[in-house]
């Protein structure tokens, strides 16, 4: 009875209660009292002693995190070693060693990393006499310290051998932990689609574990994966359970680390707010090294909004932020490690940027000097931190050489980071953390004056996240099936008459649950994408436009500094910036366009009304031609390189690039060739549900190629779609569609049995395909953190579709009907996608929203 009442209080521990479990120790430790030993038969003494010392562990424990008193704790561990004179031989080793288990585990928290690791040491040495429960918690417990000591590998291994007992021991929820914490390691490691996975099979073994541990950890690793978003929302969740729970250590960590989520996501009074609560927790608890952490990040929080031009620094403040960091180094090194990484370091780092800020360039070389070579221990970010500046003061001295070394190297850990993460929105998500690096490299580049040097600063950034996520799907059937199951709700939402609105809500709502596992899943997967893609240079792209013998070509790269737009205007014969205003302005000029396209294309809108937007539509575009293009001068091809907004612009829509090839991209891609007529290529034209005219307009779009293959009914579903996209030459989907601005990756075309998402084709390779999306809008995009975009486009340029033609704005069905056999057969006698939408839109009255999405011709992948 006393062994199961002790086993129960235990569980309380582990299952992070203490305050439960206090109270039951308690309890028991009374009972256990008031036996008299003189009464006992040897073998009962033995369990008496045994139930007494643990009993005062437990205890130990719980007070430890209810009260924070460590003084108390150690003196509850002094009475269970008083319980272990009371026994003889292996049993005292035994009980001796666990209770040094535990003396290093309040050790450890309170920062005595050697020291602990000692005592779990000594707990290890008895290991032919632990029991497999003790030595998992020892193992546990010894990972920790080696973490903090920077020993991550140590701490994986340690980790593991864990694993392996509390299987031995029986224990699931002990398994779950340990479990969570290779995870956790493996992280540290780089290794986020592994940690992520681990944490997953941890949830299986304690799914009801609802003490915030499994969600902090989960969003660590999704931080530095740069999910930022998702990770900032687990932390919220996490945070109230942890309270709950009583573990104050880990509510603080997980205050920090939704500081960081913030930060990074501009969000810089929130940020600052919760880095001075952790760090006033961590402060209370005795944790002098997350507190220094913490009072860093305040620093950082104020430093962001001014190096992004939101606030203006004063001489003063600058100087009063550096010294006020420097002083945090100075308390950082008399602090210690922290899971692998020095508080100070991060500290210099901060004074360095702040001392930047004031052009105290002595300051911030000196605060530099202390900082070891490449930081080769630190996180990611800290690293990718401390190449940034680097970088900025380089450039700062005019070491502009030093400079782009530290900026090279900086996106080379980044691509090397990116290489291990196995979905399209993982690499993306990754860009946030290059985000600065990029942004000083593009600023230094500007003030050179030097266009070429700008042209190479923007493409630098922008092809370490280009290319695919991973080159081979995972065989993942759950994902498959749930993507089944998604699809279904959605298509009988779709089916239900009107007047059924909360329905149609319910199985929409259920489809977006599933839809973030499903996305949830996919970071699991590790990547096989190779070597990122070596970005090209203005150098290279002139020499490609000259072999051409074409003058009239034209390269328009823009990008937004200083919230203005401008561009780099590339050409055979050189090369200029052209500065074109408030990037602001051009993005309600975009907006406007969407607008005036959606009314004039809804045939239930009064015909006055959408003569009224036809009219509107027609001015608008006649000033995006104005504003983005006559200071371009493109008389012949051009080739846009842009982010949102301009993405949206309709830009074969445009006056000026009537009959002439315009091809649109994110980036300047490689590979591009450009096909001849052949004879023999495979098309396939599929019509989706509720477009009027789509089985007519598949059927003549068929007509226009030999042996062509023709969908429409019940046979244009979702299996047959994906093997063409994976197989054919050409695809045609003349379907209704969608693009989702929250989640990009479930922009989705609609097929009888249902949606077909993005997210499906991740991993799809594609066979330099063209692909033409007949449908409303579905060649949108979302530009996430660190100016990465995402859509179904981009997606599909990323798995290798050679051109991608789609609309940016509604189009009628009927005017879709109009235009694609047109398209085809232009397509068909030029295998030239740009060519055969100019040819396709010449003579055609109203404007239409399709753009060609590709990339110059010509571009060498080594």
């Amino acid at each position: 009875m006393l062994a199961e009442r002790f086993e129960r209080a235990r569980e309380w521990n582990i299952r992070a209660r203490p305050r439960r479990a206090r109270r039951e120790f308690q309890a028991l430790l009374r009972d256990l009292d008031s036996y008299d030993e003189a009464d006992l038969a040897t073998d009962e003494r033995v369990t008496w002693a045994w139930l007494l010392a643990r009993s005062w562990m437990g205890l130990a424990q719980a007070d430890l995190a209810c009260t924070g008193d460590l003084q108390a704790a150690l003196g509850s561990l002094d009475r269970a070693l008083g319980a272990a004179q009371l026994v003889d031989g292996v049993e005292r080793r035994r009980i001796e060693a666990v209770t040094s288990g535990q003396r290093g585990m309040f050790l450890l928290n309170a920062g005595e990393l050697e020291e602990a690791v000692r005592l779990f040491d000594r707990v290890l040495a008895v290991s032919d006499d632990g029991e497999p429960r003790d030595l998992a918690v020892a193992y546990l417990n010894r990972a920790s310290a080696l973490s903090d000591l920077g020993d991550v590998e140590g701490a994986l291994a340690d980790n593991l051998a864990a694993v392996r007992h509390a299987e031995a021991a029986g224990t699931p929820v002990l398994v779950a932990f340990a479990r969570h914490n290779s995870g956790f390691y493996l992280s540290m490691l780089g290794d986020a689609p592994a940690a992520l996975a681990e944490m997953a099979a941890a949830r299986m073994f304690a799914p009801d574990q609802d003490d915030g541990i499994p969600l902090l950890g989960r969003a660590e690793v999704l931080y530095s994966v740069g999910l930022l978003d998702e990770a900032e929302t687990l932390l919220g969740e996490a945070i109230p359970q942890l309270l709950k729970a009583g573990l104050r250590t880990d509510r603080a960590i997980a205050e920090y680390f939704r500081a960081r989520c913030l930060l990074a996501l501009l969000r810089f009074e929130e940020a600052s707010a919760f880095a001075a609560r952790a760090r006033r927790h961590f402060t209370s608890a005795g944790y002098e090294q997350w507190a220094v952490l913490a009072r860093v990040l305040e620093l950082e929080a104020a430093l962001a909004p001014v190096r992004r031009g939101v606030q203006a620094p004063t001489t003063r403040t600058t100087y009063i932020r550096g010294a006020q960091a420097l002083a945090a180094a100075r308390d950082g090194d008399a602090a210690g490690l922290v899971l692998g990484q020095h508080p100070g370091h991060a500290a210099r780092l901060v004074a360095a940027q702040w001392f930047l800020l004031g052009r105290d360039l002595d300051a911030a070389r000196a605060a530099l000097a202390e900082l070891p070579r490449g930081l080769t221990s630190a996180p990611l970010t800290m690293r990718i931190q401390h190449y940034t500046v680097q970088a900025e003061l380089s450039f700062a001295t005019g070491d502009r050489a030093k400079g782009l070394r530290a900026v090279r190297a900086g996106l080379g850990l980044l691509a090397n980071h990116r290489s291990r993460l196995g979905s399209v929105e993982s690499v993306t998500a990754a860009a946030a953390h290059g985000e600065d690096l990029n942004r000083i490299d593009v600023t230094a580049a500007a003030r050179t004056g030097r266009p070429a040097a700008l042209f190479d600063a923007l493409e630098r950034g922008r092809a370490t996240f280009a290319g695919t996520g991973r080159v081979t799907p995972p065989d993942d059937a759950e994902a498959a099936a749930l993507l089944t199951e998604a699809r279904g709700l959605l298509a009988r939402a779709r089916e239900l008459p009107g007047g059924h609105a909360r329905e149609r809500e319910r199985l929409s709502g259920r489809a977006r649950r599933i839809q973030d596992e499903v996305r949830e899943r996919s970071w699991r997967h590790a990547g096989n994408a190779g070597a990122v893609q070596r970005p090209v240079t203005a150098r290279e792209l002139r020499r490609i436009l000259a072999e051409r013998g074409d003058d009239a070509s034209v390269v328009a790269n823009f990008f937004v500094l200083d919230s203005m737009l401008r561009c780099v205007r590339v050409d055979a014969n050189g090369l200029t910036t052209i500065e074109f205003g408030p990037a602001e302005d051009v993005t309600e000029r975009v907006r406007r366009v969407g607008a005036d396209f959606a009314m004039a294309a809804n045939e239930l809108i009064p015909a006055p009304l959408r003569a009224a937007a036809s009219s509107s539509l027609e001015r608008n575009l006649k000033a995006l031609d104005t504003i983005l293009l006559a200071p371009v001068r493109a008389q012949g091809d051009l080739y846009v390189v842009a982010r949102e907004p301009l993405l949206r612009v309709p830009w074969s829509a445009l006056p000026s690039r009537g009959a002439l090839r315009t091809a649109v991209n994110s980036y300047v891609a490689r590979g591009r060739t450009h096909a001849r007529p052949s004879g023999k290529r495979r098309l396939l034209a599929a019509a989706g549900p509720g477009v009027a005219q789509g089985a007519d307009e598949a059927a003549a779009v068929g007509l226009q190629w030999a042996g062509a293959t023709v969908l429409t009914g019940d046979d244009a579903v979702t299996e047959h779609i994906r093997t063409a996209l994976a197989t054919h030459d050409v695809v045609h989907l003349a379907t209704h569609g969608q693009h989702d601005a929250d989640n990009p990756l479930f922009a989705s075309i609609d097929l009888a049995d249902g949606p077909l998402f993005a997210h499906e084709l991740d991993g799809t390779p594609l066979p330099g395909s063209v692909v033409i999306l007949s449908s409303c809008e579905v060649g949108g995009s979302t530009q996430v953190l660190g100016g990465e975009v995402l859509g179904l486009t981009s997606v599909l340029l990323r798995l290798g579709a050679r051109a991608v033609i789609a609309s940016v704005a509604k189009l009628s069905d009927e005017l879709a009907a109009r235009v694609m056999p047109r398209l085809h057969a232009h397509l068909r006698e030029t295998d030239d996608p740009e060519a055969a939408l100019a040819a396709a839109l010449k003579d055609v009255a109203e404007p239409v929203p399709l753009v060609c999405f590709s990339s110059v011709e010509g571009l060498a992948v080594t």
